[in-house]
């Protein structure tokens, strides 16, 4: 009955949450180490990509189709473990009738090689923009060694100051209207803030205002559908009010991914705090985390840098090969 709802290829539907009962299984089958094989990453970011789903035989077609973002229209790589070249094929197929730019993103590493050792037709190229960074569970609790002392010296003053007036607290239904409401201050700070570092007579870059809107708007799905989606979040009050929320869940068998992290930075601190504290109380049975992809913005790559990532998971295009 359930399967019935997802129409064959080429025919598509928008992915919405009843979904997640029919394809979760596929997900987990992979134990896939990187954010895009995540239903719930899919799920939150749906309205912004138009993710539209199919059924190719045994294998799930996952379709971008917003033509406005800066990935324009694309195919996520097919889910299952059957006929998945076969869906490929068809893929790049559907998007050559349609006139659209032929393109796969976000494979894995673990897919590229799979599939594509012996498919001489196809190309594959690294996009280190969306690659993610894995860390070690552990190093993200102790924080030992050098590397950490920065970190570690935030959280230090963060607990001088705030320790008598600050707890921390699992998500739950009693917190989450609390948590969105902060989310939408966050979001009305960082356009504050935005504009205030502009000249009076610009405008914010509109890309940054769009998507800074679309990272509040999915921060606020998650938080809507938390006990449908089976996350776990922690959240920080001061003073009784919350000032920052995490919100995460188990990509595989030994791999946390922290989906939203947000907080009030006026609190010296309290991120650093944040991170460390959701790790050590929900994932310390862990061996990594992943902490997703930069996005290009040279700020976070540095960041993320500095927290001394496990390794990359690394992601890739897939397109034709140019005839010759």
């Amino acid at each position: 009955m359930y399967k019935e709802s997802i129409p064959d290829f080429p025919e598509f539907k928008p992915l919405d949450l009843k979904d997640r009962e029919r394809l979760l299984p596929y997900f987990w089958q992979l134990q896939p180490e990187i954010s895009d094989r995540c239903f719930t990453n899919l799920f939150i970011w749906q309205e912004f990509y138009n993710i539209q789903i199919s059924q190719f035989k045994d294998a799930i077609c996952i379709f971008s189709a917003n033509n406005t973002t800066p990935e324009k229209e694309f195919f996520f790589p097919p889910l299952g473990q059957n006929n998945v070249v076969e869906a490929l094929d068809a893929c790049f197929e559907f998007m050559l009738s349609r006139g659209i730019r032929p393109i796969v993103r976000r494979a894995s590493d673990e897919f590229v090689h799979t599939y594509l050792g012996s498919q001489n037709g196809y190309a594959t190229n690294e996009d280190l923009v969306v690659s993610d960074y894995i860390y070690g569970a552990e190093d993200m609790i102790t924080l030992r060694g050098r590397r950490y002392h920065g970190q570690r010296n935030y959280i230090k003053r963060f607990k001088k100051k705030y320790s008598n007036h600050s707890t921390t607290e699992f998500l739950n239904k009693q917190n989450i209207s609390e948590c969105i409401k902060f989310n939408n201050e966050w979001l009305e700070n960082k356009l504050l803030g935005l504009s205030q570092k502009l000249d009076i007579h610009s405008d914010p870059p509109p890309d940054v205002i769009v998507f800074l809107k679309a990272e509040a708007e999915t921060a606020k799905k998650i938080l809507m559908n938390f006990d449908a989606l089976r996350l776990t979040g922690l959240a920080v009050r001061i003073d009784g009010r919350i000032c920052a929320f995490t919100v995460g869940e188990k990509v595989n068998n030994r791999t946390a991914l922290i989906h939203i992290e947000k907080a009030d930075h006026s609190y010296l601190g309290l991120g650093q705090f944040l991170s460390q504290t959701f790790c050590e109380q929900a994932w310390a049975d862990c061996k990594y985390i992943n902490r997703m992809e930069d996005l290009g913005v040279e700020g976070l790559r540095k960041a993320k840098l500095a927290l001394g990532p496990h390794h990359m998971a690394k992601k890739y295009n897939i397109t034709l090969k140019e005839s010759t």
